[in-house]
């Protein structure tokens, strides 16, 4: 409640911020005049005022009754507003245009009362000419008024925003010059310090055109902002009173080039440094992307895809939530007294008595829910016509009434576990979109991605030593070697999806606070592995085997589906194929096991299900995490020794929620890893220990072979598979 009243209150005071500078900014307008006219600076506030609503007009017209009633001169512009209201509120009401043609229908009103205050044709040309292009200036900040968030503020907003700031600084030219110039300086001071000169140079010379056609005599003042300004393109001051002394000694060349008057300039040149220096100083440089760096892009779509997806998967989850209508015993009381009683002679006296239903009808509707004791059995056979015909009947549709009562029960249970299984789906969805929005731009944006967050490159190349090495070279200034490990490689290493090693980071001392960094990606180890399958049916084999990578990590799942033949084949192959799309696509392990788990549960209501065993290696480190679902226990050999992996866990899709339980380890230069499915039987673990000492000098597809021979010749009753894995270190980094 607290929440809600305080974000009423500061959106209350962002409309009262918004009325009072519409105010402001109209009065101000209304003062700079050009062939004796404002109306190319007024009537731009009326584009604002028109599409931010109703009150907003009455706040301008305000403004500009306000200014007529002090000028007369303003009296057409009063006259063009109301008509340009009138008209442009026509014609919206009609949808005849739509709102980027205001400025057009401001214009057009515009030439036709400067037609009849007889203005000349080149008078004429000027005016609408800063009509339209203010107008059409005013249309892409409107949003800054509507709405008057962060979110909204962009570069060009921001720049036509100075605009207007600089032409309401410049209307106190009738009042006094002395401190337009001081407040125009000042504003161009904060403007050049805090925004920079490329978006400050631009509204400097615009500004300086309108000043040209409002009084020519201006042209040294015009002189002595341009020329002392421009030595902020060469150099970008650190702090404030760099900049200011920078500001102060540009202008001495002033003398060189206008009529320099020395108490005049030096006055407006202090005392606006002075202003400068004394403003509180903000933050320049927050580690956050730039405003440049977050356009929609195809990437941004995607997320909305995904999020719009994963709401309307809630949405179809939540009918699952409906309870189910309860069977009505009424209904099947009436049937049975449309059978026996209906037509019966006594009705009347033995179901009906006193209005109400009598104890035979209660007696009926008792006989759905319960069993009837002695004493209900005995007052049906004295009080009932046809006792026999009465219980016979009950009976008879008690059995229906029973059966609809289990289903709807049973379908009520089905419901439950879809909507779990679907909420499980729903939450991997929310998920893959939150892992969206961290997903690079693309590696040719490296150097722009960096920028935005403030960096200061000044090179960056990059040297593809191999198809999976490579280094990055990158030139910053002004960066420290903490900054280095800290901030810079983390982003890159976020940006990139891949680990990175600091090779080494310079200072060179022929370029004072230029930094050299050299960073490096490579896999240090490789993987070789080999296959060996029986199948009981030639053509379709329970056991299914895949293999993928996503970048440093290679995926290696065994799969063996209930039974054998097509229908286990089709299993194991299924949860193989969804495991590989889903973490290729950027779901995560636990995410994508669930979804599997879900999807073959509600598939297969506990009929089937598969088993999963899954190697995960890291070649960056080689680090393995093994992840066992009902499958038969892995080996992991070492120098000749042998270490049995198990773990006590169901297979995929007999129970709602999977605990996710793994094993993880180091691996070293020629370890080797086997896994197996169940078909190898019950000595497979003492065949490995048999052949061991073989393992050395054989590739992994030959032990494979070598062990498939030895488990056929005991055992060939079931699919069998056999992996094995060996883990081998790069050449160069064995010397």
């Amino acid at each position: 409640m607290d929440l809600s009243v305080e974000k009423t209150k500061i959106k209350i005071k962002n409309i009262r911020m918004t009325y009072i500078s519409i105010f402001v900014l109209t009065l101000f307008l209304s003062l700079i005049q050009i062939y004796g006219t404002s109306l190319c600076f007024v009537l731009p506030m009326l584009v604002i005022s028109f599409i931010c609503g109703y009150r907003h007009i009455i706040v301008y017209l305000s403004a500009l009754v306000l200014t007529t009633y002090l000028s007369y001169e303003n009296y057409m512009l009063l006259l063009i507003s109301l008509t340009s209201i009138i008209l442009m509120q026509i014609v919206m009401h009609f949808k005849f245009v739509k709102s980027k043609y205001i400025a057009l229908i401001i214009t057009l009103v515009s030439l036709i009362f400067l037609y009849i205050y007889k203005y000349n044709y080149i008078e004429v040309l000027v005016i609408l000419s800063f009509t339209l292009i203010h107008s059409l200036l005013c249309l892409e900040v409107v949003p800054l008024f509507i709405h008057n968030t962060i979110e909204v503020y962009t570069n060009k907003r921001m720049m036509i925003l100075s605009v207007m700031i600089m032409l309401a600084i410049i209307s106190l030219l009738e009042v006094n010059q002395l401190y337009m110039m001081i407040l125009l300086r000042f504003y161009l001071l904060l403007s050049v310090y805090y925004l920079n000169i490329n978006r400050t140079m631009p509204t400097i010379l615009y500004v300086s055109i309108i000043l040209m056609f409002i009084n020519p005599l201006l042209k040294d003042e015009i002189l002595s902002l341009i020329l002392p300004f421009s030595i902020f393109f060469m150099y970008k001051p650190q702090n404030k009173l760099i900049c200011s002394t920078l500001y102060i000694l540009s202008h001495l060349i002033l003398p060189f080039f206008i009529e320099y008057d020395y108490y005049y300039h030096n006055f407006i040149i202090v005392v606006s440094a002075a202003l400068f220096l004394f403003v509180p100083t903000f933050k320049r440089k927050p580690k956050l992307l730039s405003d440049d760096y977050k356009n929609i892009t195809s990437r941004n779509k995607l997320i909305q895809r995904a999020n719009t997806f994963a709401s309307l998967f809630k949405q179809l989850t939540n009918i699952f939530q409906e309870a189910n209508r309860d069977v009505n015993v009424g209904e099947f009381v009436g049937y049975v007294y449309e059978d026996v009683c209906l037509h019966c002679p006594s009705r009347d006296l033995c179901f009906y008595r006193d209005g109400s239903v009598s104890r035979l009808g209660k007696l009926i509707n008792k006989g759905f829910k319960s069993k009837y004791n002695d004493e209900d059995l005995k007052y049906i056979k004295s009080n009932c016509i046809s006792p026999d015909k009465f219980l016979n009947g009950i009976n008879e549709y008690k059995e229906s009434y029973e059966k609809i009562k289990r289903v709807n029960q049973e379908n009520s249970h089905l419901k439950k576990d879809l909507f779990y299984e679907f909420s499980l789906l729903s939450e991997v969805f929310d998920n893959f979109s939150n892992s969206l929005e961290e997903t690079p731009f693309g590696d040719d944006q490296l150097k722009e991605h960096l920028l935005g967050y403030q960096f200061n490159i000044t090179y960056l190349y990059k040297h593809q030593i191999s198809l999976d090495v490579y280094t990055l070279e990158i030139g910053l200034m002004d960066i420290s070697g903490n900054e280095v490990v800290n901030e810079l490689v983390p982003i890159i290493e976020n940006y990139l999806n891949e680990s990175l090693e600091v090779i080494s980071i310079q200072d060179s001392m022929h370029h004072l606070g230029y930094t050299s960094v050299v960073l490096k990606h490579q896999q240090n180890y490789s993987l070789q592995f080999g296959i060996q399958q029986y199948s009981l049916e030639p053509l379709n084999c329970g056991d299914s085997f895949s293999a993928f990578h996503q970048d440093n990590l290679h995926y290696l799942a065994l799969s063996d589906g209930m039974g054998q033949g097509k229908m286990a084949a089709t299993e194991s192959k299924l949860t193989l194929e969804v495991l590989s799309k889903l973490i290729l696509n950027g779901i995560s392990l636990k995410d994508t096991i669930d979804s599997i788990n879900a999807l073959l549960k509600i598939k297969n209501r506990n009929d089937m299900f598969t088993t999963l065993d899954l190697c995960n290696i890291n070649l960056a480190n080689a680090k393995m995490k093994l992840i066992k679902y009902g499958a038969n226990p892995s080996y992991h050999i070492r120098n000749g020794i042998v270490e049995k992996i198990a773990t006590n866990s169901l297979p995929v899709g007999i129970v709602s929620k999977l605990k996710m339980s793994s094993y993880e380890m180091l691996l070293n230069n020629n370890d080797l890893i086997i896994m197996s499915s169940d078909g190898t039987g019950e000595r497979f673990e003492q065949i490995i220990n048999k052949n061991i000492k073989l393992f050395n000098r054989l590739h992994p597809q030959e032990i494979s072979t070598l062990l498939m021979n030895q488990v056929l010749e005991e055992n060939n009753l079931d699919d069998i598979s056999i992996v094995v894995i060996k883990i081998v270190k790069a050449v160069e980094d064995l010397n």
